[in-house]
């Protein structure tokens, strides 16, 4: 319905241009000595795996500056 809020942000689909957003976050922790390498290698499989932004968001919620 057109009066509807519709979904929350978390809720909303994410586009190839966001989940090479948040890859590069997880590729910069790694740099930061924040993540080990195994750590970066599921995260990212994660990362283009997701499907809204709730999914991504979970990824980095550990991260500071996320």
């Amino acid at each position: 319905m057109l009066g509807d809020m519709g979904p929350s942000r978390d809720q909303m689909r994410a586009a190839d241009a966001d989940r090479e957003r948040y890859a590069e976050r997880v590729r910069q922790a790694l740099e930061e000595g924040r993540l080990t390498l195994d750590e970066v290698d599921l995260r990212l499989l994660d990362v283009y795996a997701a499907m809204t932004f709730g999914d991504l968001d979970r990824l980095v919620a550990d991260l500071p500056g996320s």
